[in-house]
């Protein structure tokens, strides 16, 4: 797969990696050697890792008010 230019890309595709960024790094789950190499990838992997945190932070909350 060819990397990104930015002259190449259109303004959706450069929100949705910017968006992407925020998410990874928001997160914590960091960058990685495996990430979404098109805008689809890239939206759902930030949707999953959004899904993610909710449900953990869910998880620990739980926990700590039965703590």
């Amino acid at each position: 797969m060819e990397p990104y230019y930015e002259n190449d890309l259109t303004s959706f595709q450069m929100y949705v990696i910017s968006f992407y960024w925020t998410v990874a790094t928001i997160t914590t789950v960091g960058y990685g050697d495996i990430s979404g190499t098109n805008t689809l990838e890239e939206l759902f992997c930030a949707f999953i890792m959004l899904v993610g945190v909710i449900l953990f932070t869910f998880a620990n909350g739980s926990l700590a008010s039965i703590i």
